[in-house]
């Protein structure tokens, strides 16, 4: 899912680029392309957030990027369905989305351990105060009045593309340790007149006995890590 993530900050990065070449179109024509994006990453991140529960740094996996990607996914659907057609209030919203997107980010942040992980810290505040920066922009009547409605849209799909990335850069992972026990194959031993002298069977029973409890403490072994030994190949 990281990978996925990043892939997503990628294609919404790419969104806000397409945004900038096209930007003389209206909002209406462009909105199938940003809606579908949007619901995408909307899904990424959700899906995300439930398997990021199952790793080792639940702190840091809060609850706040299941409530943005929530948003992100209602707002595209939103979108999608033609439901935003005045451009007055086209800044607005996305404004207010980009807006609590980077408030949630800083958020985040303060769960972090700075100790363990100053520059993940470093980076998700600084990315989280920037987004807030730019959301603040569709509030301001002659920000908004100066240029166009897709070339704004464009500034916050692009802030958010580079939201997502630092969010899947910094994803918490794990990478999971597979222990395979391997038994070593052992070719048959002729036994001649000559070893069964008592010395030498009282050697092979001593033997025997200590490979019973080396087998016994692999297998004690495996049950404490809950490692499975491979099936013996017939």
């Amino acid at each position: 899912m990281r990978t996925l993530t990043i892939i997503s900050g990628v294609l919404m990065l790419a969104t806000g680029a397409f945004c900038f070449i096209n930007q003389g179109q209206t909002f209406l024509a462009l909105a199938f392309v940003v809606g579908i994006v949007m619901v995408i990453n909307g899904i990424i991140h959700t899906i995300s957030y439930i398997v990021g529960r199952g790793l080792n740094n639940r702190g840091d996996n809060n609850g706040w990027i299941l409530v943005d990607a929530l948003i992100t996914l209602l707002l595209g659907i939103l979108v999608l369905c033609n439901q935003l057609v005045v451009d007055m209030a086209i800044p607005m919203v996305f404004g207010m989305w980009v807006l609590v997107s980077g408030i949630l980010r800083v958020e985040a942040a303060t769960h972090i351990n700075i100790e363990r992980k100053l520059s993940n810290f470093r980076s998700t505040l600084i990315t989280g105060i920037l987004t807030v920066i730019v959301g603040i922009f569709g509030f301001i009547n002659p920000f908004v009045a100066w240029i166009t409605t897709v070339f704004l849209l464009g500034i916050f799909l692009c802030m958010q593309g580079i939201n997502i990335i630092e969010l899947g850069i910094n994803m918490p992972h794990e990478k999971k340790d597979y222990i395979r026990i391997y038994k070593r194959k052992r070719e048959p031993v002729k036994i001649t007149s000559e070893d069964e002298t008592p010395e030498a069977v009282e050697q092979r029973l001593e033997a025997k006995a200590e490979e019973e409890k080396q087998a016994a403490e692999q297998a004690e072994l495996m049950q404490t890590i809950g490692a499975v030994p491979d099936e013996p190949k017939v």
